[in-house]
């Protein structure tokens, strides 16, 4: 499968357009942690370009996951007190 994907500058520009290919939990996976990798990065970030559709089938897959899966997911191999 293809998605489109937007990266975003400034928080509402857009750098540039890009496709990633893969299944969809590959492609779900890859949004979160180039997301997540980010976070303190001021105004980027990755959106989908049909936020409507492929945005509402990664929110049905973000609330599948687990506590466990979504912790390891954003902490990965560091350590919580």
């Amino acid at each position: 499968m293809k998605v489109e994907i937007k990266k975003m500058k400034d928080f509402d520009k857009v750098d540039k357009e890009i496709v990633w290919e893969g299944t969809l939990e590959q492609i779900f996976n890859k949004f979160y942690h180039e997301n997540n990798r980010l976070r303190y990065c001021n105004g980027c970030s990755f959106k989908f370009k049909d936020e409507y559709w492929v945005g509402y089938l990664y929110d049905e897959w973000f609330d599948s996951l687990t506590k466990e899966e979504t912790f390891k997911m954003y902490y990965g191999n560091g350590v919580v007190d």
